[in-house]
């Protein structure tokens, strides 16, 4: 795990070009995603008085969006990327060790980090601990063949070559999770999809088997 962490590490902290999370791309790559998961947790009866901790948040392309629904807390090991989410309530440290006591949040919620680690199995048993009922994984959907070329031809995002749907329900469940809903879903990306292509790309942006994305949301069984 410690070389490809080390990796992982360096290469996030040289990113310096990254699209605000306010640009029209990002505002159109995250609303659809956050529209599915506000309203698949309200058919589940959940306020927006819950807390959320955004795994993994970078920037915060997700942070800055959840933060309009629920009580929203940032994590990222990456100070680079820290200093650039607005958020106030942001923390330093690496998902593997979440500096939480058990049952912290209400909701975790983890994007396009995972296929990024070796041990994914330690960040979700961590997730497990610190959430008291939810925990959401987006990742890139190897299925669909641009996803699955990205994969191959950029080392950071090698991980991308495992990540079907199936791989990551499969992984909750491993954690002892139950999934309760998915979608395959999207064709925007956020830092490459050039802003002019956007009206064409929102009469697409729709959930089909080849989206660009999954989303899984599952639960914490009560002990």
């Amino acid at each position: 795990m410690q070389p490809n962490y080390n990796f992982q590490k360096k290469y996030w902290e040289r990113q310096k070009k990254r699209r605000v999370p306010q640009h029209p791309v990002i505002q159109a790559f995250v609303e659809p995603k956050l529209r599915y998961i506000d309203e698949s947790l309200i058919k589940l009866n959940v306020s927006n008085q819950m807390s959320l901790l955004d795994i993994g948040c970078g920037n915060g392309f997700f942070t800055y969006y959840f933060e309009k629904l629920y009580q929203t807390f940032a994590l990222d090991f990456s100070v680079s990327m820290l200093k650039k989410n607005s958020s106030s309530k942001k923390v330093c440290a690496s998902a593997h060790k979440l500096p939480f006591v058990d049952q912290s949040f209400d909701i975790l919620f983890c994007s396009n980090l995972l296929h990024h680690v070796e041990n994914t199995d330690s960040i979700i048993s961590e997730m497990k601990r610190v959430s008291r009922k939810y925990i959401i994984l987006s990742e890139p959907n190897r299925d669909n063949p641009l996803m699955f070329l990205f994969g191959l031809l950029k080392k950071a995002e090698r991980g991308t070559l495992k990540f079907s749907l199936q791989y990551m329900k499969n992984i909750l469940i491993k954690a002892g999770l139950s999934p309760i809903t998915s979608v395959q879903t999207g064709i925007i990306l956020p830092n490459m999809t050039p802003e002019w292509l956007l009206p064409i790309l929102k009469k697409f942006d729709a959930n089909f088997s080849l989206g660009f994305y999954n989303i899984v949301i599952s639960e914490r069984q009560s002990n």
